[in-house]
């Protein structure tokens, strides 16, 4: 996969600090040294992009003056040290000709300080040619480091976005008014962007309702250029499962509430559910060194169980409606290898970066699947311990549903298992499942169905990092998923598939 610029990761870092982080400083001190670390991203993103030019006819004018000096010194029957300003071995672009200016510099500054203790034994017209070498000299130090600092920051051109703003406070004040019973004696509160999550924009927000009672709810939203526009990775189909699963009353789950599709104004589609108390035990990649509770990891396994035994047709309105026929007669083995052909299709047409790895990964998990003539099950598709709210060692909500299908409980187990592993035996976890009503486990499939999963969350970074790389977006969640979390999926894979 094509390796994201420098320029890129300093972008979103400057955009970060300016548009998240310094906004929320209140001190003085703070806000003081966010400007000057806003100013040091700044000069690095010119380094990145716009000073190669600047500093490479910069060393061109310096090999000249150099030449000049060294010229006027040999007329002068004076000797200066040669030119010893190769490039090393590995420099390259602004690299490169910084090391080339400071050798310029060297001997420039050497070559002139030699002339100048030599000044007394020059004759006239010889002070006045050294005079003016000289000011070019210090015109030809200044020149680079003036430029630099009054050259502006390039912002990049990005590509085209869908119209309309961000959702902010009036926006989902307007859509609420449209949408709750109580219409236009809604208020909204409060409205906070949360932290984490990859695959959605996520919001905290707090409302008055028509009779005084306040209220918190959660808003998920897409980005107005989504990584991927397939399944319930699709903002409309994962708020059309979550009230199909709701429904059930099985699960500890947030209540969809109200659904936004095409709302005037918004760049995005978003939806509405109640707040659920509690708070995420583990980040993802902070989950294997994290404290986790022991009650928590089983009782995960307990929930893990209630959904794998949801017998499908409870989901008969959803797949209908938006899933294909095939899976009313599907056996798990079927199912899979629709998925993996549509998939594959998918990654060919939707746009994305060349990737040897996900080539290997389709074309392995193609002629790899399992004989299996189950009917398939709802898999959550990211179930682990950064998914989960939890209150007094009580999970109180299961999060983030945009990674479901329908296909073998084993796909759940096997995402899990790295790190339920750090913590508990799993032959353990795989027993309390089963003892909680989960099926009957066949240990044989889960390198199938692990690498199936990585393909799938491979695939959608892939298509984030490029966002990232085209300029659709400056958030810097995509530059955490291509530096950390798209190579461990990477090399979950290839343990699964190269073994």
């Amino acid at each position: 996969m094509k390796i994201t610029d420098n320029a890129t990761y300093l972008r979103v870092a400057l955009h970060t600090l300016q548009s998240k982080i310094a906004p929320e400083l209140g001190s003085q001190d703070a806000q003081g040294a966010a400007a000057m670390l806003a100013q040091v991203l700044g000069e690095l993103i010119k380094r990145e992009t716009e000073s190669p030019f600047v500093l490479s006819a910069q060393v061109v004018a310096g090999d000249l003056l150099a030449a000049r000096l060294s010229r006027f010194a040999a007329d002068q029957g004076i000797a200066v040290a040669p030119d010893h300003a190769e490039a090393k071995d590995g420099d390259t672009g602004f690299t490169a000709l910084a090391h080339r200016h400071d050798a310029l510099t060297a001997r420039i500054a050497a070559t002139a300080d030699v002339l100048a203790d030599r000044r007394a034994s020059m004759d006239a017209a010889a002070r006045h040619t050294l005079s003016e070498l000289l000011l070019d000299a210090a015109r030809w130090g200044l020149h680079y480091p003036l430029t630099q600092r009054d050259m502006p920051v390039p912002a990049g051109t990005p590509v085209a976005v869908p119209p309309g703003s961000p959702l902010d406070r009036d926006l989902l004040e307007g859509f609420l008014r449209s949408v709750h019973p109580d219409g236009a004696a809604i208020e909204v509160l409060d409205f906070q962007p949360i932290s984490g999550g990859f695959g959605k924009q996520t919001f905290r927000t707090r409302i008055r309702e028509g009779n005084g009672s306040e209220r918190a709810l959660i808003v998920r939203k897409s980005d107005p250029v989504p990584m991927v526009r397939k399944g319930t990775f699709m903002v409309d189909l994962e708020f059309h499962l979550l009230r199909e699963l709701h429904a059930t009353g099985l699960l500890p789950l947030a209540e969809p509430l109200w659904l936004a599709k095409d709302f005037p104004g918004v760049d995005a589609d978003f939806y509405v559910m109640q707040a659920l108390p509690g708070a995420v035990p583990s980040s993802f990649m902070g989950a294997a060194s994290a404290a986790i509770p022991e009650g928590i990891l089983l009782q995960l396994a307990e929930h893990m169980a209630r959904l794998h035994r949801i017998d499908i047709a409870r989901f008969s309105g959803f797949i209908e409606r938006f899933e294909s026929p095939a899976l009313a007669t599907d056996t798990i083995e079927s199912c899979y290898r629709r998925q993996i052909a549509e998939w594959k299709e998918y990654y060919r047409t939707a746009g994305h970066l060349p990737s040897p790895f996900v080539t290997y990964l389709l074309d392995w998990l193609a002629d790899h699947v399992p004989a299996d003539p189950r009917r398939p099950v709802l898999v959550h598709g990211d179930f682990n311990v950064h998914n989960l709210l939890a209150v007094d060692g009580q999970i109180t909500g299961i999060l983030d549903w945009e990674c479901s299908n329908f296909g073998a409980p084993e796909q759940d187990l096997a995402y899990v298992r790295p790190i339920i592993s750090q913590h508990i035996d799993w032959d353990r976890f795989v027993a309390h499942y089963r003892a909680s009503g989960g099926p009957e486990v066949d240990a044989s499939t889960m390198d199938f169905t692990m690498a199936f999963a990585a393909m799938r969350l491979c695939v959608i970074f892939n298509m984030g990092v490029r966002n990232l790389q085209e300029r659709a977006h400056q958030d810097i969640r995509y530059a955490v998923l291509d530096l950390g979390i798209t190579p461990e999926f990477m090399k979950q894979a290839l343990a699964c598939t190269a073994g």
